[in-house]
């Protein structure tokens, strides 16, 4: 691939125009594969704390429990 150098934006080709179809397989397989590498890790409804604190504390928690899942998955063991 050759690489090209303008002196303006204006001197550049415009983007190749790509169809809304290709558009939306892009995201959904964006979508998907992100989901895959990394599911979401909250639970669904509404959970409800008493101060910013206890939520800190809660998110902070679930982050380490999900390290150190990962960590099992992979064969690592813990750390």
């Amino acid at each position: 691939m050759t690489v090209s150098k303008y002196r303006s934006i204006a001197d550049m080709p415009p983007p190749a125009p790509a169809s809304s179809d290709t558009l939306v397989a892009r995201i959904r397989a964006l979508w998907n594969r992100s989901f895959v590498l990394s599911p979401p890790d909250f639970a669904r409804g509404v959970t409800r704390f008493r101060n910013l604190g206890e939520a800190n504390a809660a998110r902070e928690a679930a982050t380490l429990e999900r390290m150190r899942s990962r960590r099992a998955e992979e064969g690592d063991g813990p750390r």
